[in-house]
């Protein structure tokens, strides 16, 4: 995971997958489900076989190039294996999602209502785990002016989101196993995702407004 390898591997992987099971799948293939975890829009097998793995390359060539731009470049070298592991881990969700919706397609008895917040509980936990170890930068991690501007500031703030992420991915988890109806589930899981996301930005301030005031 920590291989910049790794996520060229899964990519190829998620193309060959695709190939494999073209022939079989529908001409239109669901892309999109609605609150009462029915399909509510499709595409076209073609390009959208091929969608996911466009994404999953682009997130992979991208962030590299981005984290070259950076005027704190020579700050990945700190956690340039934590990097690593960040975009591998994406892209590795990304191959997830492809194999939900191709399967699904292909007529899986695949429940999305409880697949999709069981994924972004992974996600969510695996990115708490190593949030803490980013170190500052302009494309990854709590990036508001305050931690931008103070470093103390911004490995507190990571400590906290690193703590907030797990817990939210943990609600998310929980939730895709609760006997509730999917707009419940979702609920939940959308509720701690967001209070995850807002919770380390006012933290930043705060410690922020702390440390200019002593």
């Amino acid at each position: 995971m920590s291989r910049r390898g790794f996520g060229l591997f899964v990519i190829c992987a998620m193309v060959a997958f695709a190939i494999a099971v073209f022939p079989r799948l529908p001409a239109e293939i669901p892309t999109h489900w609605g609150l009462n975890g029915e399909v509510n829009d499709t595409m076209p097998k073609f390009p959208a076989v091929f969608l996911c793995p466009g994404i999953a390359l682009l997130v992979w060539v991208l962030l590299p190039m981005l984290r070259k731009m950076d005027p704190r470049t020579e700050h990945y070298e700190k956690f340039d294996e934590t990097f690593w592991i960040l975009v591998n881990l994406v892209v590795l969700m990304i191959a997830v999602i492809e194999v939900l919706t191709l399967g699904y397609g292909l007529g899986w008895p695949i429940d999305m209502g409880r697949a999709i917040p069981s994924v972004i509980g992974v996600l969510f936990v695996g990115m708490g785990n190593y949030m803490p170890r980013v170190r500052s930068n302009w494309w990854m991690g709590i990036r508001t002016p305050w931690t931008l501007s103070n470093e103390r500031v911004w490995r507190e703030t990571h400590r906290v989101a690193g703590t907030a992420f797990v817990v939210a991915g943990i609600v998310a988890l929980l939730s895709a196993s609760l006997p509730v109806h999917v707009a419940i589930r979702l609920a939940l899981c959308i509720g701690a995702l967001m209070v995850a996301s807002i919770v380390p930005i006012v933290y930043s301030y705060m410690i922020w407004h702390r440390e200019a005031h002593q």
